[in-house]
C-alpha cells in the first residue's frame, strides 16, 4: 500500500510540476515551541504575532482548498502547542486534505491520540535527537522531555497512521547514530536522517555551528545506511528540496518550490520556500491567482551570468540554494560555501578555496563576482 502511495503521488507531482500547479502545501501553525533546540531553523524567539486565530486559519486552508492543493503538511514550532490544534485539524480533514503531521511528540496527549485514531492523518514524521535522556535533553535544553517524548511516541503509534522518526544529524550527534538506528528498531519505527543543518531563517542564532565536517559526514551516511540495513552508496541529502526541478535551463531556483508547492507561516504569509519567506504575500488578503503568479514570477528568474554557481557542472547534485545563499550571505545569488563543499566531496572532488561571500553581496545583486 506504501508504495503504491508512493507511485501515486510521484504521478501527481510530476503531473503538477509541468502545469506549475500547487499540489502541496507547508502550513507553520505556530512558530513556537517547548523545545529549545540548538540547531532549529525556526527562530528561538519566535517572530511577533499576532499568529493566525482559529477562524483566519481554518479560512486558509479554505483557500488552499480552492488553490487545488492535495498534500498539506502541518508544522510549527510544535504543532501540539496550539489549543486549536484538534479543530484545525478536523477542518482540514473535511477539505480532503492528505494531512502529514510534523511533532516533536511531547505535548502528545490522550486527547489528541484518540482523535487522530479516530481519522488518522496521511503520514505522522517525529523528531528524534538522542536515544537517551542525556543525549536528547543536550539538544533540547529541557529536562524530562525524553520521557514525555517516548510516551508522546507509544500514545501516537496507537493512531494507526504510517509513521517514522527522523534527526537531523549534527556535532552532537554524530558518534550517536547506532543507538539512533538501534531505537528506531527497537520500537519498530522507520528512521531517517538530515546531514544539513540550515541557518535560522530570520539570520539569526548561529545553527552552522553544528555542521558536521563534509568528509565527516560522508563517512557517517555510509556508515548509518549499513546500520540501517541499506546500500553504503553516498549521495548528499537535500532536506525538503530533492525533488528537484530540471528543464534544462539555468534557472535561479533547481527545486519544486514554488512550482509545485509554497509554504504559509503563522502570520499567513505565503511564500515559496519555508527557509526563505521573502517574498511573502497575505493569503487572506490577495487573490489567489496573483500570489502564485508572483511566486511563479521569484521561482522562474535567471541566474545572473556572473553569479560563482552559473555554470557549475554539478549543480544539479547539489544542497546549495538560494534560499541557503540568503542566510549564510545575506545575497540569494551567492552561495552556502558547506554545501559547494559537500558537493564536491560527494564527486571525489577536492572543495574549493571560497572567497568572503559575506563582503560580495554588499554589491547590487546580479553583480555578484569581478
Amino acid at each position: 500500500m506504501e508504495m503504491m502511495l508512493s507511485s501515486l503521488r510521484e504521478r501527481l507531482v510530476a503531473n503538477a510540476r509541468r502545469s506549475r500547479s500547487p499540489i502541496s502545501c507547508t502550513f507553520e501553525l505556530t512558530p513556537t515551541c517547548n523545545l529549545r533546540c540548538h540547531f532549529c531553523y525556526v527562530a528561538l524567539d519566535p517572530y511577533a504575532g499576532p499568529y493566525l486565530s482559529t477562524a483566519q486559519v481554518c479560512r486558509a486552508l479554505d483557500v488552499l482548498e480552492e488553490a487545488g492543493v492535495l498534500f498539506l503538511t502541518l508544522t510549527g514550532g510544535e504543532i501540539f502547542s496550539r489549543r486549536d490544534f484538534l479543530e484545525i485539524y478536523t477542518h482540514a480533514k473535511s477539505k480532503g486534505f492528505l494531512v502529514s503531521l510534523f511533532t516533536n511528540a511531547t505535548m502528545t496527549t490522550e486527547r489528541i491520540a484518540q482523535a487522530l485514531r479516530e481519522d488518522p492523518p496521511f503520514s505522522i514524521e517525529v523528531s528524534l535527537y538522542g536515544a537517551d535522556a542525556e543525549h536528547y535533553e543536550a539538544t533540547t535544553q529541557i529536562p524530562g522531555s525524553f520521557a514525555r517524548f517516548e510516551r508522546g511516541i507509544a500514545l501516537l503509534k496507537s493512531v494507526g497512521a504510517p509513521m517514522l522518526v527522523k534527526t537531523p544529524l549534527s556535532k552532537m550527534t554524530q558518534d550517536h547514530a547506532p543507538a539512533l538506528i538501534a531505537w528506531a528498531k527497537a520500537h519498530d519505527l522507520p528512521y531517517k536522517f538530515d546531514l544539513a543543518i540550515d541557518g535560522r531563517h530570520n539570520g539569526g542564532g548561529s545553527p552552522e555551528l553544528y555542521r558536521i565536517a563534509p568528509r565527516k559526514g560522508r563517512e557517517l551516511y555510509s556508515d548509518i545506511r549499513e546500520l540501517a540495513g541499506l546500500p553504503r552508496e553516498w549521495s548528499a541529502p537535500l532536506p525538503e528540496c530533492s525533488e528537484l526541478h530540471d528543464d534544462g535551463s539555468e534557472q535561479l531556483y533547481k527545486c519544486v518550490a514554488g512550482r509545485t508547492s509554497f509554504f504559509v507561516d503563522g502570520l499567513g504569509m505565503a511564500s515559496h520556500c519555508v527557509i526563505d519567506r521573502e517574498p511573502g504575500f497575505p493569503i487572506l488578503e490577495m487573490p489567489w491567482d496573483e500570489i502564485w503568479t508572483r511566486i511563479g514570477e521569484w521561482v522562474t528568474q535567471p541566474m545572473p551570468h556572473d553569479a560563482p554557481c552559473s555554470g557549475c557542472t554539478i549543480r544539479s547534485t547539489c544542497g546549495n540554494c538560494p534560499a541557503r545563499s540568503r542566510i549564510a550571505t545575506g545575497n540569494r545569488f551567492l552561495k552556502d560555501t558547506y554545501f559547494c563543499d559537500v558537493n564536491h566531496v560527494d564527486h571525489g572532488l577536492e572543495p574549493i578555496e571560497h572567497p568572503d561571500y559575506r563582503q560580495l553581496a554588499r554589491r547590487e545583486l546580479g553583480a555578484c563576482v569581478a
